[in-house]
């Protein structure tokens, strides 16, 4: 039985990537099982094609393939072309594709430009893997767990590949090309200088590999905050929704994304480990806390409790941050409307006398389990009181 996974393997990554090859695969298989290959064509807007419902398959392809306004190429999905209409293809330029083909096709396997995989022996008819180095291709698969991933390392070599290109195109030398390499081993270099070169089209100077490589060294000096990343998102929900959004508008507004990894871009773990390293390096800022508070009020109106939680938050950081102090500005929030009856709505008033029973100084140091533990409970207490006297129509 066909699954998916039939085709995620580094030999797929070889072809259809680092070597942009074409693929006819035969006999035939299930589309959703077939698109699983889409991992492996970052760089390409994909499309699928029944050629059972078209006429002058070559001759369509090859035309949208010259005159495509699009900024990125694109990759079809042939789906079961007569035997006519694939020897067609086989002869057309500047076409990339996959192709099912429903039968035995392998005569007309010719050349190395479609390369033909018979499915049902796991066999590559015209292509020899032995003539060729997979190393980075497995080094690939060994390092990520999922396809996600897979995929997610697939498109950090494409984006090298980009940078590479422009830098070629803008100075003609070779000169920086191993600052653009730096994060990956010397001996993928090539690897990813090949594909650049075949999917861009583009001569690349001859590179000088120096001794070692400045920016991944630099990189292994960098300090991990994730500890403190998990303290905030253990937190209470909207405490960690809120710190999430308010870090990548801080990146957006304030870092070069070209300084970021692609990682970086996406995963708010690493980008906040490139801020402390960076931009944070003395801990977060006392105006960035102050908008992390004003960004919690208001989505959820802060109560006494969450407050308690902020304050046990910035304890564990370490942060000699005082309640009282940050939240001071939400005295004076501008009021809001209500979404359904375009009333007024006052955003809920802090109680200062409140907030002042848990400025930091008040609260025990973390590091002091027992001291800690007995404050926490009392306040507890006080919590379940003040509850207990709302419910009564008691005051504060």
């Amino acid at each position: 039985m066909d699954t998916g996974y039939d085709f995620i393997t580094p030999e797929f990554l070889h072809l259809i990537f680092f070597q942009q090859k074409n693929l006819v695969i035969f006999p035939y298989t299930d589309v959703k099982h077939l698109r699983s290959l889409d991992i492996f064509t970052i760089g390409f807007d994909t499309v699928d094609i029944d050629s059972t419902s078209i006429h002058n398959l070559s001759e369509i392809i090859e035309y949208e393939s010259n005159n495509s306004y699009s900024q990125q190429p694109t990759l079809y999905f042939i789906l079961s072309p007569n035997e006519e209409e694939l020897q067609n293809l086989l002869n057309s330029r500047g076409v990339r594709c996959v192709v099912n083909a429903r039968g035995n096709v392998e005569s007309l396997a010719n050349g190395d430009e479609f390369v033909f995989y018979n499915k049902k022996n796991k066999a590559f008819l015209n292509y020899s893997f032995d003539k060729h180095d997979l190393a980075f291709e497995q080094h690939l698969f060994q390092s990520s767990r999922t396809k996600q991933v897979l995929h997610d390392e697939i498109l950090k070599v494409k984006s090298v590949a980009s940078k590479i290109f422009a830098e070629v195109n803008e100075a003609n030398n070779s000169d920086n090309l191993p600052n653009l390499l730096s994060d990956f081993d010397q001996k993928y270099w090539e690897a990813i200088l090949n594909f650049t070169r075949l999917y861009y089209d583009v001569e690349i100077p001859e590179l000088n590999k120096p001794k070692y490589s400045s920016k991944k060294k630099s990189l292994n000096l960098e300090k991990d905050f994730s500890t403190e990343y998990e303290i905030i998102l253990k937190s209470n929900s909207a405490i960690g929704k809120s710190f999430v959004q308010l870090v990548h508008d801080y990146r957006s507004k304030r870092v070069n994304s070209a300084n970021l990894e692609v990682d970086q871009l996406f995963y708010p773990q690493k980008l906040y480990n490139y801020l402390r390293n960076h931009h944070w390096k003395k801990g977060i800022p006392e105006e960035f806390v102050s908008d992390w508070i004003r960004a919690v009020n208001q989505d959820a109106n802060i109560e006494e409790e969450m407050l308690v939680e902020f304050q046990i938050v910035l304890n564990k950081l370490n942060y000699p941050f005082s309640l009282p102090a940050l939240t001071s500005s939400l005295q004076t929030q501008p009021r809001a409307k209500s979404a359904k009856e375009g009333t007024v709505v006052k955003p809920k008033k802090v109680n200062k006398r409140q907030i002042s029973k848990f400025n930091a100084n008040s609260i025990p140091s973390i590091h002091n389990f027992q001291e800690f533990r007995q404050w926490i409970l009392k306040k507890i207490d006080q919590l379940e009181i003040l509850g207990e006297n709302k419910l009564k129509g008691g005051s504060d």
